[in-house]
């Protein structure tokens, strides 16, 4: 924003009005951002300062009653001191207030860390940014000037004009080289044009804000882009600009950081929707385990020996075919009976709750599908204003806000199988803590007999385990992040996360699992 050449008119505009005024105070408003209160007898304006690389800019604002609450203020030494002078480095991007008790407040409005720097006797004792480190050191110097002549190879047209104007506005050298044909042309050609449009910001400059939002001083006759505005002065232009600059970025930020989780949410809800609605087929096996009961039952009176895993008996829910009804070893047939009644008994509960669960999931997302058809209309960043206070309650209910809080902190890795969320540790830490925060339902992973990452297929509160290909794939990405990796088959630990506990003492990262299947997989990268 602030390239050399607006520096050179911003300067000589900020002189006669900032000169003789006093430095009443300066603090960060927020972050990368410096404000500086300058009074004389009858008005007191601002000195805003971005340090943010990427929007970088300085420039002169009217007065705004300052929020002195929970800020950090900066270079009280120099309160009361008047300006002197405001000037401009030779060739560079530093600009420099001079005051009356000889210290300076030293702008380098370049690079990848722009600062404020108070400087006394040629040393920094202050800065707006990474103070600590900076303490003791000589001020900011200009860096020397390079040789403008003629290099021995061939340059392109870029380079050629950035290698005898290396101040040249970066953002406007590809325009230049489009408009003029300088990618066909000698690098004589290309220096000629870059002479003649400096000589142009220097003696004729107009002060243009291009569509794209960039500041640009080279007149429309020389360079023809489409204007977003135009202004009388450097200092208006700039200030339009950043203004303009930071609304968008603050809207991007908020959207970048939104969007997906109530995209992520939105396909959670959907894919849980589906699983819920194939619960019915709970009541089969409810069914089932209830038959299973009855016909145990009326053989109760049969004597099985120790540890018989199976017993056929003839079906009479089935014209009497033969059926095989697995066992537990080790109870009596009643015992066994009784157990498939709880079974059954359970698989029905589980059913009346999916149903309730799926009631509400759904009414959930439609209230979420409403939300994000709002959140996709805006377009300004008051707009987004309106719509976080207007929709904050439901998002925290909808979980959006808590999980979007909850993603920038967690110490392991997150993916998605077909729908299903998936965590994967990073180290024996992540893996402790990924375990711990994993619900008793999730489906927990780890490849047998070989160290390397938890993984847990989340299963939101769901009692059943999720389609078997799922299985596989994280089961696949279990191995892949292991020892087991360079196998072109690894056996794969699959159970549920509560019975998977860690024992007193172990070494972190160590757990003990109750029950376990295994599945065989090749190793594989994350599925997205």
């Amino acid at each position: 924003m602030n390239n050399f050449y607006a520096l050179i008119y911003l300067s000589k505009e900020l002189n006669p009005k900032f000169t003789r005024r006093k430095f009443e105070f300066s603090y960060s408003p927020h972050k990368d951002v410096w404000e500086g209160y300058f009074s004389s007898d009858d008005s007191t304006d601002r000195l805003i300062f971005s340090s943010n690389p990427s929007e970088t800019a300085i420039f002169a604002d009217k007065f705004r009653g300052a929020k002195k609450s929970n800020v950090t203020e900066f270079f009280d030494r120099i309160k009361d001191q008047k300006i002197l002078t405001i000037e401009l480095a030779d060739q560079d991007r530093i600009l420099t207030l001079r005051f009356d008790g000889e210290a300076k407040l030293v702008f380098q409005v370049f690079g990848n860390k722009p600062n404020v720097f108070l400087v006394e006797d040629g040393t920094v004792t202050e800065s707006f940014k990474g103070s600590d480190e900076l303490l003791g050191k000589p001020e900011p110097t200009p860096r020397p000037p390079k040789e403008k002549s003629f290099p021995d190879k061939e340059l392109s047209a870029k380079r050629t004009i950035l290698h005898f104007y290396p101040a040249f506005p970066r953002h406007l050298v590809q325009p230049i080289i489009e408009h003029y044909d300088l990618e066909n042309k000698s690098m004589e050609a290309a220096k000629n044009t870059a002479d003649l449009l400096v000589d142009a910001m220097l003696n004729r400059a107009e002060f243009r804000v291009l569509q794209d939002g960039n500041l640009c001083l080279i007149p429309d006759d020389l360079l023809p882009l489409e204007n977003m505005e135009t202004f009388d002065n450097v200092n208006d232009a700039i200030r339009f600009a950043y203004y303009r600059t930071s609304r968008e970025r603050r809207l991007s930020s908020r959207i970048q950081t939104f969007k997906p989780k109530l995209e992520e949410t939105l396909k959670r809800n959907e894919a849980t929707i589906e699983q819920l609605e194939n619960a019915e087929k709970g009541l089969e096996r409810a069914e089932k385990y209830e038959e299973y009961g009855h016909l145990l039952m009326s053989h109760a009176h049969e004597k099985i020996d120790q540890g018989t895993e199976s017993i056929t008996v003839q079906n009479f829910y089935d014209d009497n075919e033969p059926v095989e009804i697995p066992l537990k070893p080790n109870l009596s047939i009643a015992e066994n009976a009784q157990r498939y009644y709880d079974k059954s008994a359970k698989a029905v509960r589980s059913v009346e709750e999916s149903k309730n669960r799926l009631k509400k999931l759904k009414k959930e997302t439609k209230s979420l599908k409403s939300i994000i058809r709002s959140f996709n209309e805006i377009e300004k960043i008051y707009e987004f204003d309106d719509w976080y206070k207007e929709n904050e309650e439901e998002l925290k209910r909808l979980g959006v806000l808590s999980k979007a809080k909850q993603v920038t902190s967690l110490p392991y890795k997150r993916t998605s199988i077909d729908g299903y969320e998936v965590w994967i540790g990073k180290n024996a830490k992540s893996n402790d803590r990924l375990t711990t925060d994993a619900h008793k339902e999730d489906v927990w992973l780890h490849a047998r007999g070989v160290s390397g990452s938890h993984v847990v297929i989340r299963m939101n509160n769901l009692k059943e385990m999720p389609p078997k290909h799922v299985i596989l794939k994280a089961a696949s990405v279990a191995a892949w992040h292991s020892k087991a990796k360079g196998s072109k088959l690894a056996p794969v630990i699959v159970t549920k996360r509560k019975y998977v506990t860690k024992p007193k003492g172990a070494a972190t990262g160590a757990v003990r699992v109750q029950r376990e299947e295994v599945e065989m997989v090749t190793p594989q990268k994350d599925f997205k």
